[in-house]
């Protein structure tokens, strides 16, 4: 019997089509998918004699790459990089080439990745965080980006199918739990100016971490936003306080919002949030910095809401961590005898999750709950200008004094804040 042997394959034909999961090479330095040298740019076409165009140029690249840095958020940035290290830290451990920034990462590695992470049953937000982080990457290096191969996108749907999309969120602060919160950490008496710093210091911080519970709860702010207040982006009404927000998380270009926070009645003085704040810029020194209508700003920025306190008693010019916010929260719960399971479930997000959830047991309509959330806003919105819109707060006001797990709660004296 012959045996039968194989002949040798004929080479392959050159294919101008890229292989399923193959990356295309990226373009060469100048290239189309090249990122900028504006620098170079600016050297090699003004003259050495154009010394004083030169330094405009100079100074216009400058602001080209502030306006870059703008383009996202710090937090956004921080999300990226953490995402990026992340990738990083996948590729080390395996011995597989990242790529960046001398050519794109290849597919199949995005893919190997993208898998570990569905092993791992992270959810899939942060999968879709991690992939914007490998795209951001691309792009801040000029590389084609994977993530757009559709091989990585099938991926990506696959994974979704899988393991769902559901996200557990952190529990909200119910109002008869915002009420303990409260309750559990009463302002002691205003001190004397003579007495110690530790009396100082504890007056000072029962007082700022009042205003940030209640302020927190009923402004239903993000931690990001809150943090960022700063004295004069409140304005003090006969009706009671106006917020004005800058950027936040759905409005990164700055279109800005007001939040109207009325004063709340007589029986609910000891859970009020427009004189906890008062009480607590009082006590700072810093009621003056409030805004009033028509003002124009000054150069110089006005103090942060709610900052640190030194153990010699005093205030500090820094703003307060938005680490801090979820520290008080926890702490404040467990203080009001919370077991350890609801306080795990808390955070920063539980305040702002607390007034809608409130506000809608209350029967407040959803578009009115949206606004205050920042969630709704259209091209008209442009043409609007504030006007004081505290029907919210008024609804949930009235339905707290009617709600019988609060109705009955007695008025709290060492509440008024000093």
């Amino acid at each position: 019997m012959t045996d039968l042997v194989a002949s040798p394959a004929p080479p392959p034909e050159p294919r101008s089509e890229p292989l399923q999961g193959q990356v295309v090479p990226a373009a060469p330095p100048g290239g189309r998918g090249a990122a900028p040298d504006l620098a170079r740019f600016v050297r090699a076409r003004v003259p050495a004699d154009g010394d004083a165009d030169a330094a405009y140029l100079a100074a216009l690249a400058a602001d080209v790459a502030g306006y870059l840095a703008a383009a996202h958020a710090p937090a956004t940035r921080s999300k990226y990089a953490h995402g990026w290290a992340e990738f990083e830290g996948f590729c080390a451990r395996f011995g597989l080439p990242v790529g960046v920034p001398a050519r794109p990462t290849e597919v199949e590695v995005v893919a190997l990745y993208l898998a570990e992470l569905g092993r791992t049953g992270i959810a899939m937000r942060t999968v879709a965080q991690r992939i914007a982080a490998i795209r951001y990457k691309h792009g801040e290096a000029g590389l084609p980006t994977p993530t757009d191969h559709p091989w990585i996108r099938q991926i990506s749907r696959g994974m979704r199918r899988t393991h769902g999309v559901h996200a557990t969120g952190k529990d909200a602060v119910s109002l008869p739990l915002l009420a303990a919160m409260v309750g559990a950490r009463p302002v002691p008496p205003r001190p004397h100016p003579a007495a110690r710093a530790a009396v100082r210091r504890a007056y000072l911080i029962a007082l700022r971490d009042r205003c940030l519970l209640l302020l927190g709860f009923f402004a239903g702010v993000r931690r990001t936003e809150f943090t960022g207040i700063r004295v004069d982006d409140l304005e003090l009404l006969e009706q009671g306080l106006r917020i004005t927000l800058g950027h936040s998380k759905t409005d990164q270009e700055g279109a800005g919002r007001t939040i109207d926070i009325p004063y709340a009645p007589a029986e609910l003085t000891w859970l009020c949030p427009v004189r906890a704040t008062l009480a607590w810029l009082e006590a700072a020194d810093r009621r003056r910095h409030l805004a009033r209508r028509r003002r124009v700003r000054t150069g110089q920025a006005a103090p942060p809401l709610l900052s640190g306190i030194t153990n010699g008693g005093n205030v500090r010019a820094t703003a307060l961590s938005e680490r801090y916010v979820a520290t008080t929260v926890k702490d404040a719960a467990a203080d009001a005898g919370q077991p350890d399971e609801v306080v795990d479930a808390l955070a920063a997000h539980s305040l702002r999750a607390g007034i809608s959830t409130a506000a809608r047991a209350a029967d407040v309509d959803e578009p009115r709950v949206g606004r205050l959330l920042g969630h709704t806003g259209t091209t008209t919105g442009i043409y609007n200008r504030p006007h004081w819109d505290g029907r919210l707060h008024e609804i949930l006001y009235t339905w707290i004094l009617a709600h019988p797990t609060l109705s009955g709660l007695p008025e709290r004296s060492t509440q008024q804040g000093g």
